[in-house]
Order: structure tokens, then C-alpha cells, then sequence
């Protein structure tokens, strides 16, 4: 993952802010906040589109790994470092396109708009799609 030097400090902010958090020095929900916020200044790689989406009139890139989800792997990390924080956005911070009737009805039919599945193996960033019955083609 190539960052630029305005991410690399988006980075270093957001693992500021963490460690604030874990000592004790700011509230979940406000470190939760801003880390989303700082989130969507670093752009996200769109990795595919769905089956469905090819021949569609109008397209969403939606988060494959959404944002909340991210975040809380960044906050539960036992030792976070920077290293392991890019690791995590380049496993999980990607999108794929898919068509406004998936991204609006068919993930929010499943439960799964703003999650990923309850049995989710916590590697494989495409399983909301997969247990939505939305076939993602990667394209890197």
C-alpha cells in the first residue's frame, strides 16, 4: 500500500489517538469517531465489482470491510504499531463496485449494510457479499 505523505500522517494521527484511548485519556465513542473521520481521508483501493454491476446504469463503491468494522480491529489491537495498522488497511480498507439495488436492499436484507456476517473468519473481506449471494469479480 502506497501511502502518501498526507496519509502517512493520517496514520501516525490515528495511532496517536488510539493511545490515547487505551490509557484512559479520551472516550471510545469520540476516538471511534475520529477514526472514522480520519479514515475516509486516506483513499480506499477498489479492488472488483459485482457480476450484476457490469451492465448496471448506476454503480456504489461500497466498503467491502465496512468503516466501524476497520476501526475496531485498529482499537481491540493487542500491540498496535504502524505497521500493522497499513497491514489492516490494505487487507480490509478496499471497495468494490456494486449495483445501487445490492448496496441499498440486498446487503440490508441480510443484516449486513453496516456489518459483516456473525460467523465471519476475520480474513476474508469479501464474505458479506459471498453471504449475500453478491458475486464479486476481483480485478486486482
Amino acid at each position: 500500500m502506497n501511502l502518501t505523505p498526507f496519509e502517512n500522517e493520517i496514520i501516525d494521527s490515528i495511532l496517536w489517538q488510539i493511545k490515547g484511548f487505551k490509557e484512559g485519556n479520551v472516550s471510545e465513542r469520540a476516538t471511534n469517531r475520529i477514526l472514522r473521520a480520519s479514515l475516509r481521508r486516506i483513499k480506499h483501493r477498489l479492488i472488483g465489482y459485482s457480476v450484476e454491476s457490469k451492465n448496471a446504469a448506476e454503480t456504489d463503491n461500497d466498503h467491502a470491510v465496512p468503516v466501524k468494522v476497520v476501526v475496531q480491529m485498529l482499537m481491540e489491537a493487542p500491540k498496535l504499531s504502524k505497521v500493522f495498522a497499513i497491514d489492516i488497511l490494505r487487507k480490509f480498507y478496499i471497495s468494490v463496485a456494486i449495483t445501487k439495488h445490492e448496496h441499498t436492499v440486498v446487503l440490508k436484507e441480510f443484516g449486513l449494510a453496516s456489518g459483516m456476517p456473525n460467523d465471519w473468519n476475520g480474513t476474508d473481506p469479501l464474505a458479506r457479499y459471498s453471504k449475500a449471494g453478491i458475486r464479486i469479480i476481483e480485478t486486482t
